[in-house]
């Protein structure tokens, strides 16, 4: 092979890892736009459903929080929120809620409900799958929450 096609084949080689890693880097930063308004819309929306999490109803003091992931494999941003009923009089927390929804569809993935902690789940499902435990049903949001 002579001199010349040699050096051809570096730069080609050479050429071919550049292009590939500024569409990686791209690929990248636009991973990170996305995350990032995912975050943005999440924390709109909570604000907007939840104001600051905190609130009160006669004797029940209500508690919500949430965490949102952007999910690359499905291009969906899901937010996953908890709230938690706490009666003042009683001082047991009465009931408690999860629910998983996709923030730019508005929809809603699943829901987890129960009465007082030692209770069995009023509502457990998520994407039409049925569950009997909180534990079922966090496995079943695994998917949505880490990919």
């Amino acid at each position: 092979m002579s001199k010349d096609y040699l050096g051809i084949i570096i730069i080609l080689i050479c050429l071919f890892f550049l292009v590939s890693q500024n569409t990686y880097s791209s690929s990248k930063e636009e991973d990170y736009k996305l995350q990032e308004q995912c975050g943005k819309r999440s924390e709109e929306y909570f604000k907007k459903e939840y104001n600051n999490g905190f609130s009160t109803y006669e004797n029940i003091q209500i508690t919500s929080h949430y965490q949102n992931h952007y999910n690359k494999k499905l291009n969906k941003c899901f937010i996953l929120m908890e709230t938690t009923y706490y009666n003042t009089y009683t001082k047991k927390n009465d009931s408690f809620i999860k629910d998983i929804n996709d923030i730019n569809e508005n929809k809603k993935y699943g829901s987890f409900s129960r009465i007082q902690i030692d209770y069995s789940p009023i509502t457990c499902e998520v994407s039409g799958k049925t569950c009997k435990s909180e534990e079922e049903w966090d496995k079943l949001v695994k998917p949505y929450m880490e990919e």
